[in-house]
């Protein structure tokens, strides 16, 4: 029993992480390329990882791939989730997933003692990434820097 979850948890893992790939590729070539967001892959990847539903995903996952009765209909299904995996590797499409999932719009924005306004582009470990309108260029700040007045 504990050879069968231990092989459903790597097999799981596999299959998860082959679509987190392709989506996470697409966000990378279509969003934080395009805004010129220069975040590593691997930190992109790590960051924006939930693993509390990674692995108990990756192991009902596998279970239901290798063992279940009806495995072969759920590999269908898993290649057609793979498909759509691949949307965001489609320009326009990967660019409107990383728009939703890390883009906020009209942020009014304070560094030292000048305050401006920005769509913030991603919140990274140590960095902010602001596209200003004014200048229409992505501007990388140090997040302990920058203080979010639209928040308040």
């Amino acid at each position: 029993m504990t050879n069968r979850l231990l092989s459903s948890l790597f097999m799981g893992l596999f299959f998860v992480s082959i679509l987190d790939f392709l989506y996470f590729i697409g966000l990378k070539l279509n969003y934080f390329d395009l805004y010129k967001i220069d975040v590593y892959f691997n930190v992109l990847f790590v960051d924006n990882q939930n693993f509390y539903i990674l692995m108990p995903l990756s192991l009902v996952l596998g279970y239901l791939l290798m063992y279940s009765a009806i495995s072969k209909n759920l590999m269908k299904i898993y290649i057609v989730i793979i498909l759509l995996s691949t949307t965001t590797l489609y320009k326009p499409i990967g660019k409107a997933f990383g728009e939703n999932i890390f883009m906020q719009q009209n942020q009014r924005l304070k560094l030292g003692s000048t305050i401006f306004d920005g769509d913030i582009l991603y919140s990274g470990r140590k960095n902010l990434y602001v596209y200003r309108k004014k200048l229409d260029k992505t501007v990388k700040l140090p997040k302990n820097e920058v203080t979010n007045l639209t928040a308040f």
